[in-house]
């Protein structure tokens, strides 16, 4: 080969490596980032929305007189801001009016804060907690919430929350724990326009093994009475629960799976008792198939001071990503064999969750 045409060779080399670099650097400068590394769009900027749904104030104390029971329609108006990946952070106003139809009404108004995380893709699961007036009577509210996208721009929710007095009432009848509780379902839009994109990783990603936690919403029925006690207003066989957990999960093989978890939660009804009920559990589950655990689990903690067993089991199915849906149930019973109120003992006391966990696999 001549000189003149190896000089030629080498220009048309180098010409070629530079487009490469150049490829290179404009693929390193505008990256393509995956869905792992991306908020979640569908659930940012300025939103608002009609809410509705029963209320219950047991005690009378927030409402003077007329149906304890009753449904309240209003609105909300909010933001949305993401934080992290699959995490938002968000304020939002709740206004609503409480009536029975019969001339009775009270009005609510919270200001309430809200840390959420992706489920989905177009599903956030959050808590709440907030400050306001309900009735005759300055209150906080802390609960737990889901909202699910149907469109671009229009999303329904469900959130339940507990709601306790600041302070007292006009009426007197003060109740130093949560005395009220409401179950709300709202429509709202997105008004930021349509999400640029909701496409999050597709199909499920977790095996469940590792470490994980999560929030859990549901209830505990004392039918015999072996835990509960009379605190003042009266005998209640079941309450509310909101909670956490936290865990860790060993694969065996591909089928077993052998963990431990500990589980604590607040429970409360709307007639001002409330406790505290935490658990540790060693379960043994098996994932049939991909996206989906069915565990059986027990254990010991306490429930209401009181040293309990339980036992039971569970399942989980994946939603999206290493997020999933929980179902699970357990019995209880005291370790102490003590007879509740109506003079029965053994395992009478059920805890039904459901919730979404988070595996950090």
């Amino acid at each position: 080969m001549s000189v003149r045409r190896l000089a030629l060779a080498l220009v048309m080399a180098g010409m070629g490596a530079g487009t490469a670099l150049a490829q290179d650097s404009a693929v390193y400068f505008n990256p393509t980032l995956t869905s792992e590394f991306t908020a979640p769009s569908a659930f940012d900027g300025l939103y608002a929305g009609v809410v509705f749904g029963p209320i219950s104030v047991r005690k009378n104390n927030f409402n003077v007189g007329g149906a304890e029971i009753r449904p309240e329609f209003g609105g909300v108006v909010g933001w949305n801001q993401p934080v992290a990946p699959g995490v938002v952070l968000g304020g939002e106003v709740q206004a609503t009016l409480a009536t029975d139809f019969a001339g009775s009404n009270y009005l609510r108004a919270m200001a309430l804060a809200r840390l959420g995380f992706a489920a989905g893709d177009n599903t956030l699961v959050y808590v709440l907690g907030g400050l306001g007036r309900v009735g005759e009577g300055w209150a906080f509210e802390a609960g737990l919430g889901t909202e699910v996208m149907v469109t671009d721009a229009i999303g329904l929710r469900l959130e339940a929350a507990g709601i306790g007095q600041l302070g007292s009432v006009p009426n007197g009848n003060n109740v130093p724990a949560i005395s009220a509780m409401r179950i709300t379902g709202a429509v709202l839009w997105q008004l930021d326009g349509p999400p640029a994109s909701t496409a999050f990783n597709s199909g499920p990603v977790t095996d469940f093994s590792g470490p994980y936690a999560g929030l859990n919403i549901g209830g505990l029925t004392d039918a015999q009475f072996n835990f509960y006690d009379n605190y003042g207003y009266g005998w209640h066989l079941s309450r509310f629960e909101m909670g956490t957990l936290a865990g860790y999960n060993f694969a065996l093989n591909d089928l077993v799976r052998v963990g431990a978890e500990a589980q604590i939660g607040v429970n409360f009804d709307t007639s001002g008792d409330a406790g505290v009920d935490a658990l540790a559990l060693g379960r043994l589950g098996v994932v049939p198939m991909d996206g989906l655990h069915a565990y059986a689990a027990a254990g010991l903690g306490l429930v209401e001071g009181k040293g309990a067993y339980a036992f039971g089991g569970g399942v989980e199915y994946a939603l999206w990503g290493n997020a999933t849906l929980r179902g699970e149930a357990l019995l209880l019973g005291r370790i102490d064999g003590a007879p509740g109120l109506t003079g029965v003992s053994g395992p009478t006391t059920s805890k039904v969750t459901v919730g979404t966990v988070w595996h950090f696999d």
